[in-house]
């Protein structure tokens, strides 16, 4: 074979190489375990006690921008399991006539082993004084972090408000 017929079979060696070259990085792929972006989860199911009003600031349920403390204990499975610490503040008066508003919720839990902190908006009635969520009601924020035991903890937190004035606090936090 000469130089001239090397020459020409090179144009079709460039695409089969290229192809070759393709299907190893597709075929590593079909080894790779569950996707890094499908952690499991981890669910932490808690009651929390009728919450202590620790403080209120502004006029709650009147005016953006008031706020109330409160703290509560945590059990799991009936025995003590920590406490949860919070700030709710009204964010916005959606509308007069509506009956609800959206509030800023940044809660503590200060669990065996460390904390985990969530975060977010939910929406509540309104009234003259600080009125809870309506029983059944469950609301749905972000957990943005935690400490010890749950350092670096990501996922969400669903509250359920219960009829005896109790909630039930589940921590669903991702397993990377």
């Amino acid at each position: 074979m000469n130089i001239r017929s090397k020459l020409r079979t090179l144009p079709l060696l460039v695409p089969v190489a290229a192809a070759g070259l393709l299907t190893v990085p597709l075929a590593s792929l079909a080894v790779l375990p569950v996707a890094p972006w499908a952690p499991g989860v981890r669910s932490i199911t808690l009651t929390q006690a009728i919450p202590t009003i620790i403080s209120e600031e502004g006029d709650a349920g009147a005016a953006a921008g008031a706020s109330t403390f409160f703290k509560s204990n945590l059990k799991k499975g009936g025995q003590a399991f920590g406490t949860l610490s919070g700030r709710i503040t009204t964010h916005d008066i959606v509308d007069d006539d509506a009956n609800f508003e959206v509030r800023v919720r940044q809660l503590i839990f200060e669990l065996p082993g460390g904390q985990v902190i969530a975060m977010g908006t939910s929406t509540y009635p309104t009234g003259p004084d600080f009125v809870p969520l309506e029983v059944g009601a469950s609301a749905t924020i972000a957990i943005t972090g935690g400490t010890g035991e749950y350092f670096g903890a990501n996922g969400e937190l669903v509250t359920t408000r219960k009829a005896d004035g109790t909630y039930k606090q589940v921590l669903r936090l991702s397993q990377d």
